[in-house]
């Protein structure tokens, strides 16, 4: 018997709401309809209709269904980079750290998008793990990509990113460029000497000293 999603899920505009305020015995009936559409959920990641794939791993993702974690990590592989992108973006929401690893390996996915949205989750997850990975993203092709890399290494904030971050200052791509020094300045005290240095770079100055005005 082929498994479906319940069609309200599956309306365009359907909102799924977390955490609001239940009312009496609201509480149990989101626990019963979660246990009902969970397994549907997951069945239907092998659906044959991408929409219908990349929907589920969405609405998983919305649910922080760690039961679909092994799932979704199979969805970083799917053939519709639509579908992949959600499974990423799902784990993220889901934050398990098992998902770090194969997240590492979906920085080399043949999508830009699926590379620039890898790339945030990473930082999402702050998992140092990825720290070597997000260095080599900031050579990426796409600017996005690199600019999502800095963002992520800001946010983990390990030293070890810093030298990489301080290169990167020379981008050809001015958001790059201002990212990577906005990262250097979440991570803090140890990225001061290459912000110092940046200040006397031209097309960084600024941002350099609004970075180092923040290390406290």
């Amino acid at each position: 018997m082929k498994i479906k999603i319940p069609k309200f899920l599956l309306r365009k505009g359907t909102v799924i709401k977390i955490g609001h305020k239940p009312v009496p015995g609201e509480a149990q009936e989101s626990v019963d309809l979660k246990k009902k559409t969970t397994p549907a959920l997951i069945e239907s990641l092998k659906d044959a209709d991408p929409f219908i794939r990349s929907v589920s791993a969405e609405v998983l993702g919305r649910l922080k269904e760690r039961s679909a974690v092994p799932s979704l990590i199979e969805a970083l592989k799917d053939h519709s980079k639509y579908v992949r992108e959600k499974a990423a973006i799902a784990l993220g929401h889901i934050g398990d750290k098992s998902a770090v690893q194969p997240l590492i390996d979906a920085l080399n996915d043949e999508s830009e998008e699926v590379r620039v949205t890898v790339a945030g989750v990473l930082g999402h997850l702050h998992d140092r793990l990825a720290v070597p990975a997000l260095i080599l993203s900031l050579s990426d092709p796409s600017p996005m990509a690199r600019m999502k890399a800095a963002i992520s290494l800001g946010i983990i904030g390990d030293p070890k990113a810093v030298n990489p971050l301080f290169e990167t200052l020379n981008d050809e791509n001015e958001l790059v460029r201002k990212y990577a020094c906005e990262a250097l300045g979440h991570i803090g005290r140890p990225a001061v000497p290459a912000l110092l240095l940046a200040l006397k770079n031209e097309k960084v100055r600024a941002h350099a000293a609004q970075s180092l005005m923040k290390i406290k």
